[in-house]
């Protein structure tokens, strides 16, 4: 019953321990996808980058480069070509596309930020965007992050161009339009904290239910999944796939990494940090295997080796969190995965 609660979830029973072989694809070794996200800059050069991503991952998520300051950048114009040769990458290769992300309060063209329009205006705007977009990748992207991290922690609508011109209608109308556009992709719900944070969850998972009961087309549900060896427990981590599980939709662990220093420590991780690390990963993997199959979208890691995480990059952490080092070596993390 998709609705009920899977015997085994709240246990997660481990696997006994295998030997790890970092030549077999991973992906093999599991019936849903297995992805990660890619900055196609360094995808398209032979090399460790490349090679690991065709070997080990049959579904690709475009970390920045389908977001609306890269494919829209004026008023009337779209920038195709680094989106165009990522689909045509992943067609050759055999990886599902998941397009992230339709509509997001951040990575916003300036002009967009600063439309100026009636809310007739904003409406044809987001309109024109979305299905723009989605006609132009139908057949190549097969399912869409169409709304992204559009609640706040306290489970409130967050405040965003949208929301202040369009109101909550906005959310509504997102998925309305990819829809039309694209019949046959699988549109998505994506955020952050889901599996931490009750209030968001419960306001989430709400909304999801309301946006069903009126006929509205999500079909799933991201949860990102930015995790520590520390946060949240597996206690946490289970229920929020039991509340999730109980949607019925697609779920997807959709941007998964799992940081070793949640507390802003710094330096390499030992030996026995690593084994938290894979410990913690394996546990969410036999979680997510336990749910029904029909709702396994799949998992994405959201990048491939540590010198690659975004936490690195963007938060300025120093941060290991990924399946691969900095060399591309691969971790204990990994081989937890592959066994």
């Amino acid at each position: 019953m998709l609705g009920g609660l899977v015997l085994g979830l709240p246990a997660c029973r481990p696997a006994p321990p295998a030997p790890c072989d970092g030549a077999a694809a991973l992906h093999a070794a599991y019936p849903f996808p297995i992805g990660v996200a890619v900055n196609p800059a360094w995808l398209y050069t032979p090399g460790d980058y490349q090679r690991l991503t065709t070997r080990h991952f049959n579904s690709i998520t475009p970390e920045n480069i389908f977001k609306p300051s890269y494919l829209h950048p004026a008023p009337n114009q779209y920038a195709w070509a680094e989106a165009d040769a990522l689909a045509t990458f992943c067609q050759a290769h055999g990886q599902r596309l998941h397009g992230h992300a339709l509509v997001w309060h951040q990575q916003l063209p300036g002009w967009m930020e600063h439309f100026a329009g009636s809310p007739a205006d904003w409406d044809a705007l987001l309109r024109e965007h979305i299905q723009t977009i989605c006609r132009h990748f139908r057949g190549r992207v097969g399912s869409w992050d169409v709304v992204n991290e559009a609640f706040d922690a306290d489970g409130g609508l967050r405040a965003t161009i949208w929301s202040q011109h369009l109101g909550a209608a906005y959310l509504e109308k997102a998925y309305r339009y990819a829809h039309e556009a694209d019949p046959d992709a699988k549109l998505f719900y994506n955020d952050y904290d889901l599996e931490s944070n009750p209030a968001k969850r419960r306001a989430v998972l709400g909304w999801l239910r309301t946006m069903r009961q009126r006929g509205v087309p999500v079909h799933g549900l991201g949860l990102q999944l930015h995790i520590s060896v520390a946060h949240p427990d597996n206690t946490q981590l289970a229920a929020a796939l039991r509340e999730a599980q109980g949607t019925g939709l697609l779920l997807h662990l959709s941007e998964i990494d799992v940081a070793v220093h949640p507390l802003g420590q710094t330096g390499p991780p030992d030996a026995a940090l690593l084994q938290r690390q894979a410990d913690k990963l394996a546990f969410v993997v036999r979680c997510y295997r336990e749910l029904p199959a029909a709702q396994q979208h799949g998992l994405t890691f959201w990048g491939l080796g540590d010198g690659d995480s975004w936490l690195r990059s963007y938060a300025h952490r120093d941060e290991y969190p990924l399946l691969f080092d900095d060399s591309y070596q691969p971790k204990p993390a990994f081989c937890a995965l592959a066994r």
